[in-house]
Protein backbone atom coordinates (compact mmCIF):
# COMPACT_ATOMS: atom_id res chain seq x y z
CA UNK A 1 0.00 0.00 0.00
CA UNK A 2 1.45 3.26 -0.82
CA UNK A 3 2.00 6.04 1.66
CA UNK A 4 -0.74 8.13 0.16
CA UNK A 5 -3.40 5.62 1.21
CA UNK A 6 -2.07 5.19 4.43
CA UNK A 7 -2.20 8.31 4.96
CA UNK A 8 -6.02 9.24 3.92
CA UNK A 9 -7.21 5.53 5.94
CA UNK A 10 -5.88 7.78 8.70
CA UNK A 11 -7.44 10.50 8.44
CA UNK A 12 -10.76 8.96 7.83
CA UNK A 13 -9.95 7.14 10.89
CA UNK A 14 -9.23 9.99 12.62
CA UNK A 15 -12.39 11.94 11.46
CA UNK A 16 -14.71 9.01 12.75
CA UNK A 17 -12.88 9.28 15.95
CA UNK A 18 -13.50 13.06 16.55
CA UNK A 19 -17.01 12.84 15.63
CA UNK A 20 -17.76 9.63 17.68
CA UNK A 21 -16.12 12.03 20.76
CA UNK A 22 -18.07 14.61 20.11
CA UNK A 23 -20.95 12.96 19.99
CA UNK A 24 -20.39 11.44 23.14
CA UNK A 25 -19.47 14.85 24.67
CA UNK A 26 -23.10 15.91 23.33
CA UNK A 27 -24.80 13.27 25.04
CA UNK A 28 -23.19 13.79 28.30
CA UNK A 29 -23.86 17.70 28.13
CA UNK A 30 -27.76 16.92 27.56
CA UNK A 31 -29.56 16.22 30.81
CA UNK A 32 -32.51 14.27 28.90
CA UNK A 33 -29.85 11.24 28.06
CA UNK A 34 -28.02 12.06 31.43
CA UNK A 35 -31.35 11.17 33.20
CA UNK A 36 -31.98 8.31 31.76
CA UNK A 37 -28.97 6.63 32.45
CA UNK A 38 -28.74 7.40 35.63
CA UNK A 39 -32.49 5.45 36.01
CA UNK A 40 -31.06 2.65 34.13
CA UNK A 41 -28.52 2.43 36.88
CA UNK A 42 -30.78 2.96 40.20
CA UNK A 43 -32.18 0.17 42.04
CA UNK A 44 -35.38 0.17 44.69
CA UNK A 45 -35.10 -2.58 47.12
CA UNK A 46 -38.23 -2.60 49.66
CA UNK A 47 -37.45 -2.08 53.11
CA UNK A 48 -41.32 -1.98 54.32
CA UNK A 49 -44.40 -3.32 53.20
CA UNK A 50 -45.84 -0.80 54.93
CA UNK A 51 -48.87 -3.10 56.42
CA UNK A 52 -51.84 -0.97 58.20
CA UNK A 53 -51.86 -1.72 61.44
CA UNK A 54 -54.23 -3.89 63.89
CA UNK A 55 -55.69 -2.65 67.02
CA UNK A 56 -57.15 -3.16 70.15
CA UNK A 57 -59.91 -1.23 71.87
CA UNK A 58 -58.11 1.56 73.18
CA UNK A 59 -56.06 1.85 70.39
CA UNK A 60 -52.83 0.10 71.40
CA UNK A 61 -51.03 -2.34 68.75
CA UNK A 62 -52.12 -5.85 69.02
CA UNK A 63 -48.82 -6.77 66.33
CA UNK A 64 -46.55 -4.35 66.94
CA UNK A 65 -43.31 -6.28 66.32
CA UNK A 66 -39.42 -6.36 66.98
CA UNK A 67 -37.67 -3.94 64.89
CA UNK A 68 -35.22 -6.18 62.59
CA UNK A 69 -31.85 -4.82 61.06
CA UNK A 70 -31.53 -5.51 57.45
CA UNK A 71 -27.59 -4.71 55.49
CA UNK A 72 -27.68 -3.54 52.08
CA UNK A 73 -25.36 -6.44 50.10
CA UNK A 74 -23.56 -4.81 47.13
CA UNK A 75 -21.90 -7.32 44.79
CA UNK A 76 -18.87 -5.71 43.89
CA UNK A 77 -18.42 -3.61 46.75
CA UNK A 78 -15.71 -4.32 49.24
CA UNK A 79 -18.39 -4.31 51.80
CA UNK A 80 -20.22 -7.55 50.28
CA UNK A 81 -17.05 -9.99 51.38
CA UNK A 82 -16.97 -8.82 54.61
CA UNK A 83 -21.02 -9.19 54.95
CA UNK A 84 -20.46 -12.20 53.31
CA UNK A 85 -18.35 -13.85 55.86
CA UNK A 86 -20.89 -11.92 59.14
CA UNK A 87 -23.60 -14.92 58.09
CA UNK A 88 -24.58 -17.95 58.77
CA UNK A 89 -23.97 -20.64 56.64
CA UNK A 90 -27.87 -20.38 55.36
CA UNK A 91 -28.19 -16.94 55.28
CA UNK A 92 -24.91 -17.00 53.02
CA UNK A 93 -26.03 -19.06 50.94
CA UNK A 94 -29.53 -17.30 50.38
CA UNK A 95 -27.67 -14.20 49.97
CA UNK A 96 -25.58 -15.33 47.44
CA UNK A 97 -28.51 -16.92 45.80
CA UNK A 98 -30.93 -14.31 45.76
CA UNK A 99 -28.58 -11.25 45.66
CA UNK A 100 -25.40 -11.88 43.46
CA UNK A 101 -26.77 -9.84 40.65
CA UNK A 102 -27.05 -6.82 42.26
CA UNK A 103 -28.04 -5.04 45.77
CA UNK A 104 -30.17 -6.93 48.15
CA UNK A 105 -31.16 -6.29 51.84
CA UNK A 106 -30.48 -8.82 53.81
CA UNK A 107 -31.62 -9.84 57.67
CA UNK A 108 -28.65 -9.26 60.35
CA UNK A 109 -28.12 -10.22 64.04
CA UNK A 110 -24.72 -8.29 64.50
CA UNK A 111 -22.32 -7.09 62.57
CA UNK A 112 -18.33 -6.08 63.10
CA UNK A 113 -17.77 -2.43 63.37
CA UNK A 114 -16.44 -0.23 61.14
CA UNK A 115 -17.37 -2.25 58.39
CA UNK A 116 -18.76 0.43 55.78
CA UNK A 117 -21.90 -2.04 55.74
CA UNK A 118 -24.95 0.36 55.21
CA UNK A 119 -27.89 -0.78 57.75
CA UNK A 120 -31.28 -0.55 57.79
CA UNK A 121 -34.30 -1.03 60.35
CA UNK A 122 -36.94 -2.69 59.32
CA UNK A 123 -40.13 -3.05 61.51
CA UNK A 124 -41.17 -6.47 62.42
CA UNK A 125 -45.35 -7.80 61.95
CA UNK A 126 -45.85 -9.08 65.20
CA UNK A 127 -44.41 -9.16 68.62
CA UNK A 128 -41.33 -11.23 69.94
CA UNK A 129 -44.35 -13.73 71.87
CA UNK A 130 -47.62 -13.09 69.68
CA UNK A 131 -50.93 -12.35 70.84
CA UNK A 132 -54.51 -13.14 69.77
CA UNK A 133 -52.63 -15.61 66.66
CA UNK A 134 -55.87 -17.68 66.16
CA UNK A 135 -57.95 -14.34 65.14
CA UNK A 136 -55.02 -12.23 63.81
CA UNK A 137 -54.14 -14.95 61.90
CA UNK A 138 -50.61 -14.55 59.75
CA UNK A 139 -49.47 -13.59 56.16
CA UNK A 140 -48.12 -16.31 53.36
CA UNK A 141 -44.89 -15.99 51.71
CA UNK A 142 -45.72 -12.88 49.48
CA UNK A 143 -47.05 -11.10 52.45
CA UNK A 144 -50.76 -11.56 51.92
CA UNK A 145 -52.98 -12.75 53.99
CA UNK A 146 -53.89 -15.79 55.00
CA UNK A 147 -56.07 -16.72 57.94
CA UNK A 148 -57.77 -14.74 60.55
CA UNK A 149 -58.40 -10.82 60.44
CA UNK A 150 -54.92 -10.58 57.59
CA UNK A 151 -56.88 -12.17 54.89
CA UNK A 152 -60.61 -10.67 56.26
CA UNK A 153 -59.28 -7.30 55.79
CA UNK A 154 -56.08 -7.87 53.55
CA UNK A 155 -56.76 -5.19 50.96
CA UNK A 156 -57.60 -2.56 53.72
CA UNK A 157 -54.30 -3.60 55.92
CA UNK A 158 -52.00 -3.55 52.46
CA UNK A 159 -53.01 0.05 51.95
CA UNK A 160 -52.75 1.55 54.76
CA UNK A 161 -49.26 1.61 55.71
CA UNK A 162 -46.26 3.48 55.07
CA UNK A 163 -44.04 1.40 52.34
CA UNK A 164 -40.35 2.02 52.52
CA UNK A 165 -37.73 1.47 50.20
CA UNK A 166 -34.24 1.93 49.76
CA UNK A 167 -32.90 3.69 46.31
CA UNK A 168 -29.00 2.82 45.38
CA UNK A 169 -27.33 4.10 42.03
CA UNK A 170 -25.34 1.74 41.33
CA UNK A 171 -22.54 0.63 38.75
CA UNK A 172 -22.24 -2.19 36.18
CA UNK A 173 -20.91 -4.44 38.69
CA UNK A 174 -23.27 -4.03 41.29
CA UNK A 175 -21.54 -1.49 44.00
CA UNK A 176 -22.39 2.10 44.53
CA UNK A 177 -21.84 4.90 41.81
CA UNK A 178 -19.23 6.96 42.81
CA UNK A 179 -20.54 9.99 45.44
CA UNK A 180 -23.53 8.62 45.60
CA UNK A 181 -25.24 7.12 49.32
CA UNK A 182 -27.98 4.96 49.90
CA UNK A 183 -30.96 6.63 50.35
CA UNK A 184 -34.36 5.87 51.81
CA UNK A 185 -37.92 7.40 50.68
CA UNK A 186 -41.51 6.41 51.86
CA UNK A 187 -45.08 6.34 49.88
CA UNK A 188 -47.89 7.20 52.48
CA UNK A 189 -50.49 4.70 53.12
CA UNK A 190 -53.97 5.53 53.37
CA UNK A 191 -53.71 5.42 57.67
CA UNK A 192 -56.61 2.35 57.65
CA UNK A 193 -56.55 0.22 60.25
CA UNK A 194 -58.31 -2.52 61.64
CA UNK A 195 -59.90 -1.91 65.28
CA UNK A 196 -60.94 -5.12 67.26
CA UNK A 197 -62.80 -5.06 70.53
CA UNK A 198 -59.80 -6.85 72.00
CA UNK A 199 -58.16 -5.69 75.65
CA UNK A 200 -54.46 -6.34 75.11
CA UNK A 201 -54.10 -6.37 78.83
CA UNK A 202 -57.22 -9.07 79.11
CA UNK A 203 -55.98 -10.78 76.04
CA UNK A 204 -52.32 -10.79 77.79
CA UNK A 205 -54.08 -12.40 80.77
CA UNK A 206 -56.28 -15.15 79.04
CA UNK A 207 -52.90 -16.09 76.83
CA UNK A 208 -51.19 -16.42 80.57
CA UNK A 209 -53.88 -18.45 82.47
CA UNK A 210 -54.52 -20.71 79.23
CA UNK A 211 -50.80 -21.52 78.64
CA UNK A 212 -50.21 -22.11 82.43
CA UNK A 213 -53.46 -24.26 83.63
CA UNK A 214 -54.81 -25.84 80.38
CA UNK A 215 -53.35 -28.76 78.00
CA UNK A 216 -55.23 -28.01 75.39
CA UNK A 217 -58.63 -25.75 75.67
CA UNK A 218 -59.33 -22.14 75.43
CA UNK A 219 -60.40 -19.23 77.85
CA UNK A 220 -62.93 -16.78 76.36
CA UNK A 221 -63.53 -13.57 77.97
CA UNK A 222 -66.65 -11.13 77.13
CA UNK A 223 -67.93 -7.38 78.10
CA UNK A 224 -71.15 -8.54 79.45
CA UNK A 225 -73.09 -5.55 78.97
CA UNK A 226 -71.96 -5.35 75.40
CA UNK A 227 -71.15 -8.84 73.86
CA UNK A 228 -68.29 -7.67 72.96
CA UNK A 229 -64.80 -10.16 73.07
CA UNK A 230 -61.98 -9.00 75.25
CA UNK A 231 -59.94 -12.11 75.10
CA UNK A 232 -59.82 -15.05 73.76
CA UNK A 233 -57.14 -17.98 74.25
CA UNK A 234 -57.14 -20.90 72.53
CA UNK A 235 -53.83 -23.50 73.45
CA UNK A 236 -51.76 -24.96 71.98
CA UNK A 237 -50.76 -21.92 70.07
CA UNK A 238 -48.82 -21.61 66.68
CA UNK A 239 -45.99 -18.70 65.52
CA UNK A 240 -47.22 -16.77 63.49
CA UNK A 241 -43.59 -16.59 61.56
CA UNK A 242 -43.33 -20.06 61.75
CA UNK A 243 -46.80 -21.88 60.80
CA UNK A 244 -44.78 -24.77 58.79
CA UNK A 245 -43.66 -26.21 62.52
CA UNK A 246 -47.18 -26.45 63.97
CA UNK A 247 -48.36 -28.29 60.73
CA UNK A 248 -44.90 -30.44 60.47
CA UNK A 249 -45.46 -31.17 64.40
CA UNK A 250 -48.69 -31.81 63.93
CA UNK A 251 -50.08 -30.65 67.05
CA UNK A 252 -53.26 -29.41 66.15
CA UNK A 253 -52.10 -25.69 66.98
CA UNK A 254 -53.81 -23.98 64.16
CA UNK A 255 -56.98 -25.18 65.28
CA UNK A 256 -59.15 -22.35 67.34
CA UNK A 257 -60.78 -24.25 70.05
CA UNK A 258 -62.60 -21.09 71.40
CA UNK A 259 -64.60 -21.05 68.45
CA UNK A 260 -64.66 -24.80 67.19
CA UNK A 261 -67.82 -27.01 68.66
CA UNK A 262 -67.20 -29.68 71.30
CA UNK A 263 -69.29 -31.76 73.46
CA UNK A 264 -71.00 -29.36 75.86
CA UNK A 265 -72.86 -31.36 79.53
CA UNK A 266 -74.04 -29.85 82.39
CA UNK A 267 -73.23 -26.15 81.38
CA UNK A 268 -76.30 -26.43 79.56
CA UNK A 269 -78.62 -26.69 82.62
CA UNK A 270 -78.86 -23.10 83.48
CA UNK A 271 -80.50 -22.68 79.53
CA UNK A 272 -82.72 -25.60 80.56
CA UNK A 273 -83.68 -23.95 84.02
CA UNK A 274 -84.23 -20.89 81.80
CA UNK A 275 -86.70 -22.50 79.52
CA UNK A 276 -88.66 -23.99 82.54
CA UNK A 277 -89.05 -20.47 84.39
CA UNK A 278 -90.03 -18.62 80.73
CA UNK A 279 -92.64 -21.50 80.55
CA UNK A 280 -93.74 -20.65 84.22
CA UNK A 281 -92.63 -23.93 85.98
CA UNK A 282 -92.11 -23.38 89.97
CA UNK A 283 -88.64 -23.36 91.43
CA UNK A 284 -89.48 -24.18 94.42
CA UNK A 285 -91.07 -27.59 93.14
CA UNK A 286 -89.01 -30.35 95.10
CA UNK A 287 -87.83 -33.16 93.52
CA UNK A 288 -86.27 -36.81 95.50
CA UNK A 289 -83.19 -37.83 93.59
CA UNK A 290 -82.53 -41.49 94.01
CA UNK A 291 -79.08 -40.91 91.92
CA UNK A 292 -80.89 -42.80 88.60
CA UNK A 293 -84.00 -41.73 86.89
CA UNK A 294 -85.99 -44.10 84.55
CA UNK A 295 -87.84 -42.85 80.85
CA UNK A 296 -89.02 -45.15 78.40
CA UNK A 297 -87.83 -48.69 79.79
CA UNK A 298 -84.08 -46.68 79.89
CA UNK A 299 -82.16 -45.82 83.11
CA UNK A 300 -80.26 -42.51 83.23
CA UNK A 301 -77.58 -41.77 85.94
CA UNK A 302 -76.29 -38.50 88.28
CA UNK A 303 -72.27 -38.55 88.36
CA UNK A 304 -71.00 -41.73 89.79
CA UNK A 305 -74.93 -42.51 90.73
CA UNK A 306 -74.65 -39.68 94.01
CA UNK A 307 -78.31 -39.56 95.38
CA UNK A 308 -78.94 -35.82 96.29
CA UNK A 309 -82.23 -36.38 97.69
CA UNK A 310 -84.60 -33.39 98.05
CA UNK A 311 -83.93 -30.95 95.81
CA UNK A 312 -85.56 -27.61 93.92
CA UNK A 313 -84.05 -25.87 90.83
CA UNK A 314 -81.72 -23.71 93.03
CA UNK A 315 -80.15 -26.54 95.08
CA UNK A 316 -80.00 -28.74 91.68
CA UNK A 317 -78.05 -26.54 90.01
CA UNK A 318 -75.69 -26.29 92.90
CA UNK A 319 -75.36 -29.95 92.91
CA UNK A 320 -75.38 -30.19 88.96
CA UNK A 321 -78.31 -33.02 89.64
CA UNK A 322 -78.39 -34.71 86.04
CA UNK A 323 -82.04 -36.74 87.19
CA UNK A 324 -83.74 -33.25 88.25
CA UNK A 325 -83.21 -31.41 85.09
CA UNK A 326 -84.13 -35.04 83.07
CA UNK A 327 -87.52 -34.65 85.21
CA UNK A 328 -87.94 -30.82 84.55
CA UNK A 329 -87.41 -31.29 80.73
CA UNK A 330 -90.18 -33.91 80.49
CA UNK A 331 -92.81 -31.64 82.52
CA UNK A 332 -92.23 -29.32 79.82
CA UNK A 333 -95.75 -29.23 77.88
CA UNK A 334 -94.05 -28.59 74.09
CA UNK A 335 -90.74 -29.75 73.84
CA UNK A 336 -90.05 -27.08 71.68
CA UNK A 337 -89.55 -25.17 74.95
CA UNK A 338 -86.12 -25.77 75.30
CA UNK A 339 -84.96 -26.28 71.90
CA UNK A 340 -86.31 -22.37 71.34
CA UNK A 341 -84.73 -21.13 74.17
CA UNK A 342 -81.46 -22.90 73.33
CA UNK A 343 -81.75 -21.53 69.71
CA UNK A 344 -82.39 -18.11 71.00
CA UNK A 345 -79.62 -18.41 73.47
CA UNK A 346 -77.21 -18.86 69.87
CA UNK A 347 -77.16 -22.47 70.09
CA UNK A 348 -76.64 -24.03 66.69
CA UNK A 349 -76.30 -21.01 64.85
CA UNK A 350 -73.05 -19.61 63.52
CA UNK A 351 -71.51 -16.34 64.89
CA UNK A 352 -70.11 -13.35 62.79
CA UNK A 353 -66.95 -12.83 63.89
CA UNK A 354 -66.36 -9.95 61.48
CA UNK A 355 -67.65 -9.95 57.38
CA UNK A 356 -67.74 -12.75 55.96
CA UNK A 357 -66.56 -15.06 58.90
CA UNK A 358 -69.15 -17.76 60.84
CA UNK A 359 -67.31 -19.36 63.87
CA UNK A 360 -68.79 -23.06 64.25
CA UNK A 361 -72.24 -23.45 64.24
CA UNK A 362 -72.71 -27.13 66.46
CA UNK A 363 -75.27 -28.52 66.41
CA UNK A 364 -78.55 -28.03 67.59
CA UNK A 365 -80.72 -31.45 67.19
CA UNK A 366 -84.80 -30.07 66.32
CA UNK A 367 -87.64 -31.93 67.89
CA UNK A 368 -88.61 -32.86 64.98
CA UNK A 369 -84.90 -34.98 64.29
CA UNK A 370 -85.43 -36.36 67.93
CA UNK A 371 -86.55 -39.86 67.37
CA UNK A 372 -86.77 -41.57 70.46
CA UNK A 373 -87.13 -40.19 73.84
CA UNK A 374 -83.61 -40.59 75.13
CA UNK A 375 -82.44 -38.05 72.51
CA UNK A 376 -84.72 -35.29 74.48
CA UNK A 377 -83.71 -36.94 77.86
CA UNK A 378 -79.61 -36.47 76.61
CA UNK A 379 -80.38 -32.78 75.29
CA UNK A 380 -82.09 -31.79 79.45
CA UNK A 381 -78.98 -31.91 80.84
CA UNK A 382 -76.34 -31.28 77.88
CA UNK A 383 -75.68 -34.71 76.21
CA UNK A 384 -76.02 -36.38 72.76
CA UNK A 385 -76.02 -34.67 69.35
CA UNK A 386 -75.98 -31.22 71.69
CA UNK A 387 -72.51 -29.40 70.16
CA UNK A 388 -71.32 -25.71 70.84
CA UNK A 389 -67.92 -23.90 70.93
CA UNK A 390 -66.74 -22.32 73.98
CA UNK A 391 -67.55 -18.87 71.96
CA UNK A 392 -71.02 -19.83 71.59
CA UNK A 393 -71.58 -20.67 75.52
CA UNK A 394 -70.24 -17.22 76.54
CA UNK A 395 -72.59 -15.77 74.31
CA UNK A 396 -75.58 -18.19 76.03
CA UNK A 397 -74.20 -17.32 79.64
CA UNK A 398 -73.68 -13.55 79.23
CA UNK A 399 -77.78 -13.46 78.18
CA UNK A 400 -78.50 -14.65 81.77
CA UNK A 401 -75.63 -12.03 83.20
CA UNK A 402 -76.82 -9.12 80.73
CA UNK A 403 -80.62 -9.46 82.67
CA UNK A 404 -82.12 -11.57 80.07
CA UNK A 405 -80.73 -9.53 76.64
CA UNK A 406 -78.68 -11.92 74.31
CA UNK A 407 -76.04 -10.07 72.22
CA UNK A 408 -74.17 -12.16 69.79
CA UNK A 409 -70.19 -11.93 70.81
CA UNK A 410 -68.05 -10.31 67.80
CA UNK A 411 -64.39 -9.54 67.68
CA UNK A 412 -64.22 -6.55 65.37
CA UNK A 413 -65.26 -2.84 66.21
CA UNK A 414 -64.64 -1.51 62.53
CA UNK A 415 -61.71 -0.07 60.09
CA UNK A 416 -61.11 3.29 61.37
CA UNK A 417 -58.54 5.91 59.94
CA UNK A 418 -55.85 6.43 62.40
CA UNK A 419 -54.60 10.07 61.78
CA UNK A 420 -58.29 11.46 62.18
CA UNK A 421 -59.88 8.60 64.71
CA UNK A 422 -62.83 8.68 61.68
CA UNK A 423 -64.56 5.43 61.83
CA UNK A 424 -64.35 4.47 58.07
CA UNK A 425 -66.40 1.37 58.11
CA UNK A 426 -68.01 -0.58 61.35
CA UNK A 427 -67.78 -3.83 62.25
CA UNK A 428 -70.35 -6.82 62.17
CA UNK A 429 -73.87 -5.69 63.25
CA UNK A 430 -74.48 -7.48 66.48
CA UNK A 431 -77.71 -9.60 66.77
CA UNK A 432 -79.31 -8.34 69.74
CA UNK A 433 -82.48 -10.30 71.61
CA UNK A 434 -84.58 -10.52 74.50
CA UNK A 435 -84.69 -14.14 75.26
CA UNK A 436 -86.09 -13.94 78.95
CA UNK A 437 -87.40 -11.53 81.20
CA UNK A 438 -85.21 -9.83 83.54
CA UNK A 439 -86.49 -11.43 86.56
CA UNK A 440 -85.83 -15.14 85.23
CA UNK A 441 -82.43 -13.85 84.86
CA UNK A 442 -82.05 -12.80 88.02
CA UNK A 443 -83.32 -15.56 89.50
CA UNK A 444 -80.63 -17.54 87.47
CA UNK A 445 -78.28 -15.24 88.35
CA UNK A 446 -78.63 -15.68 92.33
CA UNK A 447 -78.80 -19.17 91.59
CA UNK A 448 -75.51 -19.62 89.63
CA UNK A 449 -73.84 -17.50 92.26
CA UNK A 450 -75.21 -20.29 94.87
CA UNK A 451 -73.35 -22.93 92.94
CA UNK A 452 -69.61 -21.49 93.78
CA UNK A 453 -71.07 -19.97 97.66
CA UNK A 454 -72.92 -23.48 98.14
CA UNK A 455 -72.54 -25.79 95.79
CA UNK A 456 -69.83 -27.92 94.56
CA UNK A 457 -67.75 -25.21 92.19
CA UNK A 458 -66.41 -23.49 95.63
CA UNK A 459 -63.20 -23.25 94.78
CA UNK A 460 -64.21 -20.45 92.08
CA UNK A 461 -64.95 -18.23 94.50
CA UNK A 462 -62.48 -14.80 93.78
CA UNK A 463 -60.63 -13.20 96.49
CA UNK A 464 -62.62 -10.33 96.23
CA UNK A 465 -66.55 -9.75 95.84
CA UNK A 466 -68.68 -12.65 94.26
CA UNK A 467 -68.93 -14.92 91.53
CA UNK A 468 -71.61 -16.64 89.73
CA UNK A 469 -71.03 -19.87 86.88
CA UNK A 470 -71.58 -23.65 86.34
CA UNK A 471 -69.50 -26.27 85.89
CA UNK A 472 -69.73 -29.74 83.31
CA UNK A 473 -68.23 -32.34 82.28
CA UNK A 474 -69.24 -33.81 78.95
CA UNK A 475 -68.74 -37.23 78.00
CA UNK A 476 -67.20 -38.03 74.49
CA UNK A 477 -67.29 -41.70 74.05
CA UNK A 478 -63.29 -41.86 73.33
CA UNK A 479 -60.83 -43.96 75.69
CA UNK A 480 -57.29 -43.17 76.28
CA UNK A 481 -54.22 -45.88 76.47
CA UNK A 482 -55.37 -46.72 79.71
CA UNK A 483 -59.06 -46.99 79.29
CA UNK A 484 -60.17 -43.64 80.69
CA UNK A 485 -62.57 -41.61 78.98
CA UNK A 486 -61.60 -38.42 77.46
CA UNK A 487 -63.86 -35.32 79.10
CA UNK A 488 -64.87 -31.88 77.38
CA UNK A 489 -64.64 -29.85 80.52
CA UNK A 490 -65.87 -26.18 80.92
CA UNK A 491 -66.40 -23.77 83.96
CA UNK A 492 -68.56 -20.38 82.34
CA UNK A 493 -69.75 -17.65 84.65
CA UNK A 494 -69.40 -14.20 85.86
CA UNK A 495 -67.89 -11.71 87.64
CA UNK A 496 -68.59 -9.64 90.00
CA UNK A 497 -71.83 -11.55 90.07
CA UNK A 498 -73.81 -8.47 91.82
CA UNK A 499 -72.97 -6.39 89.11
CA UNK A 500 -71.79 -8.49 85.81
CA UNK A 501 -68.69 -6.97 83.82
CA UNK A 502 -66.87 -9.83 82.79
CA UNK A 503 -68.51 -13.27 80.98
CA UNK A 504 -65.73 -15.88 81.67
CA UNK A 505 -65.69 -19.39 80.05
CA UNK A 506 -62.98 -22.13 80.29
CA UNK A 507 -62.67 -25.07 78.96
CA UNK A 508 -60.64 -27.86 78.08
CA UNK A 509 -60.95 -30.89 75.88
CA UNK A 510 -60.09 -34.29 75.59
CA UNK A 511 -59.36 -34.14 79.02
CA UNK A 512 -59.56 -36.74 81.88
CA UNK A 513 -60.43 -33.56 84.39
CA UNK A 514 -63.54 -32.74 85.41
CA UNK A 515 -65.21 -29.18 84.99
CA UNK A 516 -64.84 -28.93 88.58
CA UNK A 517 -61.18 -29.20 88.13
CA UNK A 518 -61.65 -25.78 86.21
CA UNK A 519 -63.13 -23.87 88.84
CA UNK A 520 -59.93 -22.52 90.58
CA UNK A 521 -58.73 -21.20 86.66
CA UNK A 522 -62.07 -19.44 86.88
CA UNK A 523 -61.03 -17.94 90.38
CA UNK A 524 -57.75 -16.81 88.93
CA UNK A 525 -59.28 -14.98 85.64
CA UNK A 526 -61.49 -13.17 88.07
CA UNK A 527 -58.66 -12.50 90.27
CA UNK A 528 -56.60 -10.79 88.11
CA UNK A 529 -59.77 -8.95 86.28
CA UNK A 530 -60.36 -7.36 89.32
CA UNK A 531 -57.46 -5.32 88.85
CA UNK A 532 -59.06 -4.10 85.92
CA UNK A 533 -61.52 -2.45 87.49
CA UNK A 534 -60.17 0.82 87.68
CA UNK A 535 -59.27 0.63 84.02
CA UNK A 536 -61.72 1.77 81.06
CA UNK A 537 -62.72 -1.52 78.53
CA UNK A 538 -65.68 0.14 77.80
Amino acid sequence: MSSKRLIALFGLFLALFTVVQLRIFALMLDPYTADTAKAQSTVSLQLSAGRGEILDREGRSLIDGNNETMALALPGDSSYAKLYRSLSPDAAASLYNNGVYGPSLVSVESLPADQGIYTFTRPGRYFETPTAVHLIGYLDGDGKGASGIEKAYNDVLARGGTKTFVRCETMAAGGLMQGTEPEVYSEEGTSEAVQMTLSLPVQRLCEAVAESRLTSGAVVVLDTKSGEILGLASVPQYDPLNVAKSIKNGDTALLCRATAAYNVGSVFKPIVAAAALEAGMDENAVYECTGEIEVAGHKYHCAKNKAHGSVDMKKALEQSCNCYFIQLAQQMEEKDTLCSMARRAGFGRGLMLWDNYLSAAGNLPDVSQMTTPGEFVTLSFGQGQLLASPLQLAGAINAIANDGVYIAPTAVKGIINQNTGEVVSPGPTQETLRIMKPETAKTLQKMLEAVITEGIAGTAAPEEGLAAGKTGTAQTGRMNENEEEFYDAWFAGFYPSESPRYTIVVFEDSTTRSGESLSPVFAELCNSLALFKDQKID
